[in-house]
């Protein structure tokens, strides 16, 4: 169910079921998805993100835009579509993860800080590097929206329980 070309899209906030979908394969419409790539670039602009899936703005296809060296000089602009993951390091890294879709909620997750990263580009040409510290983090935090995973589904459930009353409120709002 993807979002209609013309609306302005805006973030999906916990509780939306868009966010536990599994999202579906792109790459055969990869140029129609250039106006959605520059929406969520501009939402994520606003929002002040360094990534965004396509499950926060309500639709169901596999694309993900994401900052490489964010807030940099010359930093790049990657549009992922159908991302799949490949070889995660062995080395964890506990980073302090947020997401735009529970905003004000940050949590230290561990994950691997490297991982091989295949894609197509918005011209349908496939793509293979690999990503490492920063950037390894946000793809992987973003391939999980695709996938309905929520980074709130990393925690212990002890650390889930004790969130219930902040997830409550957000699902309020």
């Amino acid at each position: 169910m993807s979002a209609p070309a013309d609306s302005a899209p805006r973030i999906v906030r916990w509780g939306n079921p868009a966010l536990r979908r599994r999202c579906r394969p792109a790459a055969a419409e990869a140029a129609e998805l250039r106006g959605l790539a520059d929406a969520m670039w501009r939402l994520l602009a606003r929002h002040r993100g360094l990534g965004l899936a396509a499950p926060q703005v309500g639709d169901d296809r596999r694309l993900i835009v994401v900052q490489d060296k964010p807030r940099a000089a010359g930093a790049r602009r990657l549009v992922l579509v159908d991302p799949v993951l490949h070889e995660p390091s062995r080395e964890l890294a506990t980073f302090e993860e947020g997401c735009l879709s529970f905003p004000g909620l940050y949590f230290g997750l561990r994950r691997p800080e490297a991982v091989t990263v295949e894609h197509v580009d918005l011209e349908g040409r496939p793509h293979r590097f690999r990503a490492e510290g920063l950037l390894a983090r946000i793809v992987q935090h973003e391939v999980d929206h695709l996938d309905g995973v929520l980074y709130i589904d990393h925690l212990s459930p002890w650390r889930r329980r004790l969130l219930g009353w902040r997830l409550r409120r957000l699902r309020e709002r």
